[in-house]
């Protein structure tokens, strides 16, 4: 790649990627919290996107060097050498694997933009895009009003799929679905107390495999539930007198499903 045409492909100008780039191959595009330069957290996703695509080394620019007509250099897609070989501060720069099918743009304005295609993004974003454009939108608002940058870009990206916020909202077939059932399944006595743990804890291992996303205080009410799993011992062979008993651990759901009901009525009113 000559002449600078990694800037001039990938680039609409210095803050963002161009549209014709993003449409080719159906990519996205994420936000990421940065500092104006190259960090461990930057180099690590944009080396696992390149190396698990199959490249060998990466294409960077900085935004000035195209400006001024200087070459592009050729850097391995390590993690350790992109720290190394890209060590420009305080200005704006892009790296990308030399097919284009994905690329980082760092700015100085307090975030970075990381763009690919499913394969590329899998491996460099592996919480999966609307967690990380959550993650951003809660790094932006903790930044504060010295970042008056962040919450334009926080305000360009939107999950698209939305976290649910009650059991109401939830998915029917889903893994939190089945999450709720069972518990309203145990409260009425339907399951054994065994049957429920087992059964609760691959559903919660499932939906977050899935990556289910509940809203706050949905996602605490479960997490809570887990809790109470994780102090109780399943095979009842193995458990001391001292251990939660059947009994208690039923109260404990119950009083959870109580809440899970409220959280639905506040979200019918």
């Amino acid at each position: 790649m000559n002449d600078n045409r990694l800037v001039n492909l990938v680039l609409s100008g210095p803050r963002s990627f161009k549209p014709e780039w993003i449409a080719e191959g159906g990519k996205q595009v994420v936000p990421l919290p940065s500092h104006a330069r190259m960090d461990e957290h930057l180099a690590s996703r944009f080396s696992a996107g390149s190396r698990r695509t199959g490249h060998t080394y990466v294409i960077a620019s900085r935004l000035s060097d195209a400006a001024a007509g200087r070459p592009e250099i050729e850097i391995p897609s390590t993690q350790e050498r992109i720290l190394q070989q890209v060590p420009w501060r305080d200005e704006s720069f892009v790296l990308a694997p030399p097919d284009l099918s994905g690329a980082l743009l760092v700015t100085n304005d307090g975030y970075s933009l990381i763009g690919g295609t499913r394969d590329f993004l899998r491996h460099s974003v592996p919480e999966g895009v609307d967690q990380a454009i959550v993650d951003f939108k809660r790094y932006a608002k903790r930044t504060g009003p010295g970042h008056p940058a962040l919450s334009d870009v926080s305000n360009a990206f939107q999950p698209r799929e939305v976290a649910w916020a009650s059991k109401r909202d939830v998915a029917a077939g889903s893994a939190t679905a089945e999450q709720v059932w069972l518990m309203e399944s145990f409260a009425a006595g339907r399951i054994s107390a065994e049957e429920f743990a087992r059964s609760w804890l691959a559903a919660r291992r499932r939906g977050l495999d899935l990556r289910e996303r509940l809203r706050e205080p949905f996602s605490r009410v479960l997490d809570q539930v887990f809790y109470a799993l994780d102090d109780y011992v399943i095979d009842p062979g193995l458990r001391d007198a001292d251990d939660m008993t059947n009994e208690e651990l039923q109260a404990i759901v119950r009083d959870h499903l109580s809440e899970l009901r409220s959280l639905d009525r506040r979200g019918a009113s």
